[in-house]
């Protein structure tokens, strides 16, 4: 594990993690920028809120179908960060067909399908990347670095939506998905400079399989057998490698079934968040920028406060034990949920952008408490699987939520829709406070990193683990 003085840095200022925060800094503030452009774009070509609705849901739906595999061909890959690189090279180069397309249509159809790609390469990057955590940063300094991602998301929710709006603004769309094809490129660099982590955690990510990648079909339960043909042989192999992926999903599986916490973190989750995918992505762009690009700005503001509000959550969290971990999550997903309702009942403006603030000190809550409990809880072979599925569980309805957005819109408007999602969102988030196994929760997990319920237990060959964003 590579480190050097961090000074006033912290665990930044070390050059494993310092590489990797600043890969996922600089991709997150495209991303965020892709965002703004994104929903003006649509909103000045179509005008249409069901339009936006469903190429919003389109775009959010294949990372999802690709979670669960890229958690699995992570846990054995012989090289998480080789993953990491190519996603990043995907990305960069898919970014660049929609630069040529948009400036040569203004299909929105073909916007759509070509960042639909964008989103099957993160779904290899993200569980990759939330396993690959514990090859770079020691277990005592995971809260930290958590803390420090979660940072890293608000910089690029401040960063990105400024730029976004500027660049939409004064240079128009295509030169905004420019931009964010050039965050890629970079990311790539920075995750290449990391350089190889040390033998033994190396070595973690084939450790359930044996040998990984490099293990021989034999070692699949498919023996090298004298006289079958080749052609045989690597159908056996093939056959074997996909049940032992099956498995392997399957076993991540029956852990998050055993853990009840989990389980309704995972559930609640997906229920919030397809909330926070429509209000977000649909409702708000329509109350802040109705008239598409020439109001760019105004969204931009609004996903920027988001970023400060996040910030100061950063600010005060730093400075809290919190010991009922448990209630403290789901009070900042319930905050979280009521300020988008007060932004649809304010209906824009300053008091919406107030919300926005809200909104972000609760977000920086959650999304830094959460990955460290799974970080803490879940054992480290299962890691990347845990974190697959609980990447999954959170985003798995946020398509749907997002399309449905569409139609509530055209019943209400965009400020009562985003009142009625909010306000259903809040007592979902408040119902989790029932269970006693939410409640029990009661610290941070470099405090207490006990066992797990009866029947969650599982055998333990060897792997690393993590990161997770759980709210957006």
């Amino acid at each position: 594990m590579q480190a050097g003085p961090t000074g006033r840095l912290g665990i930044v200022g070390e050059r494993g993690f310092g590489c990797y925060w600043s890969a996922r800094t600089l991709s997150l503030i495209g991303d965020y920028a892709f965002r703004t452009a994104f929903a003006t774009h649509i909103i000045t070509v179509s005008g249409s809120a069901s339009v936006l609705a469903t190429a919003t849901a389109v775009l959010l739906l294949p990372s999802l179908l690709f979670y669960l595999v890229g958690g699995a061909v992570g846990d054995r890959a012989g090289s998480r960060r080789r993953i990491m690189v190519s996603a990043d090279a995907a990305r960069f180069l898919t970014l660049v067909l929609i630069v040529l397309s948009t400036l040569w249509t203004d299909s929105v159809p073909l916007l759509v399908v070509l960042a639909a790609l964008i989103g099957i390469a993160d779904g290899f990057f993200q569980p990759v990347a939330f396993a690959y955590m514990l090859e770079i940063t020691p277990k005592e300094k995971l809260v930290a670095a958590n803390s420090a991602l979660s940072v890293s998301q608000q910089i690029g929710l401040i960063g990105g939506p400024l730029l976004g709006g500027f660049l939409v603004s004064f240079a128009g769309a295509p030169w905004t998905f420019a931009f964010d094809s050039l965050t890629f490129l970079l990311s790539g660099v920075l995750l290449l400079a990391i350089g190889k982590a040390p033998a033994a955690t190396a070595a973690g990510p084939a450790g359930s399989a044996g040998q990984g990648d490099s293990a021989p079909a034999g070692q699949d339960g498919q023996g090298d057998q004298a006289g079958t043909s080749e052609d045989k042989h690597g159908a056996d192999a093939g056959s074997g490698r996909l049940r032992q992926l099956l498995g392997d999903v399957s076993q991540g599986l029956s852990y998050v079934r055993g853990v009840h916490w989990l389980l309704i973190s995972i559930v609640v989750g997906a229920c919030t968040n397809a909330v926070y995918a429509g209000v977000l992505d649909v409702a708000v762009p329509l109350l802040m920028a109705p008239n598409g690009a020439r109001d760019a700005g105004s969204l931009g503001a609004f996903y920027t406060l988001q970023g400060v509000g996040a910030l100061l959550g950063a600010a005060v969290l730093v400075k809290l034990t919190v010991r009922r971990l448990g209630v403290t999550l789901y009070l900042m997903l319930a905050l979280m949920a009521c300020s988008l309702a007060a932004a649809g009942l304010i209906g824009g403006g300053n008091g919406a952008l107030a919300m926005a603030v809200l909104y972000g000190v609760g977000l920086h809550f959650f999304n830094s408490l959460f990955p460290s409990l799974l970080q803490g809880k879940v054992p480290e072979h299962l890691m990347g699987r845990v974190g697959s599925f609980a990447l999954l569980g959170f985003n798995a309805l946020m398509p749907l939520g997002a399309l449905l957005m569409g139609p509530l819109i055209a019943v209400l408007d965009a400020g009562d829709a985003a009142l009625t999602a909010g306000v259903a969102a809040g007592c979902v988030s408040l119902a989790a406070l029932l269970s006693p196994s939410i409640r029990r929760l009661a610290t941070v997990p470099s405090q207490d990193a006990g066992p797990e319920p009866a029947g969650a237990e599982l055998p333990t060959p060897a792997g690393p683990g993590t990161d997770a964003a759980p709210a957006r």
